[in-house]
């Protein structure tokens, strides 16, 4: 079924404007990039570990979800069209690369990928979270890793997650229950 004209126009708009956040971000951070033309989204580029940059960065737009990724993490946000969304969009980007933006990983004991990943931005002196993974983390039991562009990544102490905790509790009474 073919998209109304206005959509295609729409989508296109937003994909020129992400290709241009892409190219004028590389410019102005003297960054090398390329391009991702195998990737099945509308618009995608690859920041590759260089001077200036401690960690691999791979933006893309898909429809209105903007997504950004690097070795075991990703943030996604949406929708990019909305234009708080979008000046938060290149706030991420900006602070990915200057240092005002961090990773937080989370693996369990025993795990080398994260459970649950935090993108945070540094807002007002405070850092704020503005898009988190998923998972679950057993044993419920984790260490938060922060990565920073320019500051060496830090290792946290370990900690319960209780998030993964109180679901496994919960599992653990409804099939106590379901077995009685």
């Amino acid at each position: 079924m073919a998209r109304p004209e206005r959509e295609i126009g729409w989508d296109d708009a937003l994909i020129d404007r992400a290709r241009s956040l892409f190219l004028d971000t590389a410019r102005r951070f003297n960054l090398q990039y390329d391009w991702d033309e195998t990737s099945p989204v509308g618009a995608a580029c690859i920041y590759p570990v260089q001077s200036g940059l401690d960690f691999d960065l791979w933006l893309s737009l898909d429809a209105d979800e903007f997504v950004c990724s690097g070795d075991q993490w990703y943030a996604s946000l949406s929708p990019a069209d909305d234009e708080n969304r979008w000046e938060l969009i290149v706030q991420l980007v900006e602070g990915l690369i200057t240092g005002d933006a961090r990773l937080v990983l989370y693996k369990a004991i025993g795990w080398s990928k994260p459970y649950w990943t935090e993108v945070q931005l540094q807002i007002d002196g405070r850092w704020k979270s503005v898009s988190t993974g998923a998972g679950c983390a057993i044993p419920p039991v984790v260490r938060p890793t922060i990565i920073r562009n320019g500051h060496q990544p830090t290792v946290g102490m370990f900690r319960p997650a209780l998030g993964s905790l109180l679901m496994l509790i919960a599992i653990i009474g409804m099939v106590y229950w379901i077995s009685k």
